[in-house]
């Protein structure tokens, strides 16, 4: 009786675990599903000029949970997400313009603070555009980073050049 106790207390535990992670997992996918089907999308065509970068799947601070790739560019105030952009879903993604590059957490914590905030990510895929705020100069800031703010993870980040 007691090894039927005690291997039912380790499956509810493993399996409550499993399944709160799932749900973490899942959530933000399933918000991403009806964010995509309430806001289409309209994205600026790129023109020869414009700032572009990619990000990159196998950046150093990148890995099977928290990665990112495809095209980004800066062009008429808006920062764009073109087609090919992929990210892993997760919760609580924010995206930032940066002054110096950083692809690993550590590289980004050590510049969090100048860093400026863009917009809030809801949708992991795209095509998306956000508006750059008007007060900020896309001239000096030439890199792109997606953060995970409830776990403080890097995701990916781009060179604009």
């Amino acid at each position: 009786m007691k090894k039927i106790l005690i291997s039912l207390t380790i499956g509810v535990i493993l399996g409550g675990g499993a399944g709160f992670a799932l749900g973490v997992y899942l959530l933000p996918v399933i918000v991403e599903w009806q964010n995509r089907d309430n806001a289409p999308v309209q994205v600026t065509e790129a023109k020869a000029d414009d700032p572009v970068g990619q990000f990159d799947r196998s950046s150093p601070g990148s890995d099977a949970l928290h990665w990112g790739e495809g095209t980004v560019r800066v062009t008429d105030g808006k920062l764009v997400f073109e087609e090919d952009v992929e990210l892993a879903p997760g919760p609580d993604y924010r995206i930032y313009l940066i002054k110096k590059f950083a692809n690993t957490k550590k590289d980004f914590l050590a510049i969090k603070s100048q860093a400026n905030e863009v917009a809030k990510l809801k949708v992991f895929s795209g095509p998306l555009s956000f508006d750059i705020p008007p007060e900020v100069d896309t001239d000096v800031y030439d890199n792109v980073l997606v953060w995970c703010e409830a776990f403080s993870m890097y995701i990916a980040s781009a060179r604009l050049e």
